[in-house]
């Protein structure tokens, strides 16, 4: 008799599991990058900084190489009365150094990636940020440190993302980055992206409006106030970037991921018409569940506002 409940027991235990619960979401999903794909990317960019080492570049892209390391030299120290003739300078040996072709250039980005992430590994067993460093990356690591992903000398970002990030910013102050052969690929740009999305923060604009108001606040109710706002803020900004990556990425769930950052930043409707539109589109597979969940939650803390 006792064997016979068995069964019962076990579908009365899955039923349960099965019906949705009221329960909030806590973090957007990270898209995951093909770990050999990412080992691929760095293996060719390790391919061509060697052949850069063996059969030098044409005189215009060195040219080039040099006048993006006088830019970043003129950064980094924080002087900023050159730095527009030194953009001027970068601008016009692009033009020379684009007749070589934009396989020359790629050489030029991985050679200049892996002098980068050599300097990173020295600076983060050092604490010292090299005069070469200052020249490849500018005002990076002060960068990384406002926006909380240097702590101390050691970057949160690691290999394939610092790798990913230094081609990104190589390519937009290039002003290449709308060029098909320059484009990160697939990976690369999830595994940026699982980065950003793990180590969200505001704006810079908003940072610095917030940092304003705190330095005037006045009383407890001013500095949570302003708790509140950094943390809308940073939900806004992430939700920029589910936002951009599913631009990008057409197998990310973006509208799963939606709903949970609208959910976190308190917009109640727009998290239930997220988790709604993921489940017409999705109403079965491994997050199917989870927003069934969540849209009850949404639905009911909307019917409360």
């Amino acid at each position: 008799m006792w064997l016979a409940l068995v069964p019962i027991g076990v579908a009365i235990v899955l039923g349960l599991l099965l019906v949705p619960r009221h329960c909030a979401p806590e973090s957007v999903p990270l898209p995951i990058p093909d770990a050999r794909a990412l080992a691929r990317a760095a293996s060719a960019d390790r391919d061509l900084a060697d052949r850069v080492r063996r059969d030098p570049l044409p005189g215009p892209v060195r040219a080039l190489g040099s006048a993006i390391r006088d830019f970043h030299a003129l950064e980094a120290d924080g002087d900023r009365r050159d730095l527009g003739r030194a953009r001027q300078a970068v601008d016009a040996a692009l033009i020379e150094a684009l007749s070589e072709g934009s396989d020359r250039l790629i050489q030029l980005r991985a050679a200049q990636t892996e002098a980068f992430l050599d300097e990173i590994r020295r600076f983060e067993a050092s604490g010292e940020e090299s005069t070469e460093l200052r020249a490849l990356a500018g005002a990076f690591v002060r960068s990384m440190t406002y926006d909380g992903w240097c702590k101390g000398h050691v970057l949160l970002p690691r290999g394939p993302e610092l790798r990913a990030m230094f081609k990104q910013m190589w390519n937009a102050f290039i002003g290449l980055e709308t060029k098909k052969e320059f484009a990160l690929s697939l990976d690369e740009q999830r595994a940026l992206y699982a980065f950003y999305l793990s180590h969200a923060h505001p704006s810079k604009g908003m940072r610095e409006a917030i940092e304003s108001a705190r330095r005037g606040a006045r009383d407890a109710k001013a500095c949570e106030a302003l708790v509140e706002a950094e943390a809308l803020a940073t939900e806004s900004w992430q939700l920029d970037h589910v936002a951009r990556l599913a631009v990008i990425d057409s197998e990310y769930p973006a509208d799963y991921a939606r709903g949970v950052a609208s959910y976190r930043r308190g917009d109640y409707g727009a998290s239930a018409s997220a988790f709604r539109r993921w489940l017409r589109d999705h109403p079965e597979g491994p997050f199917a569940l989870r927003a069934q969940n969540y849209l009850r939650a949404a639905a009911d803390a909307d019917r409360v506002e």
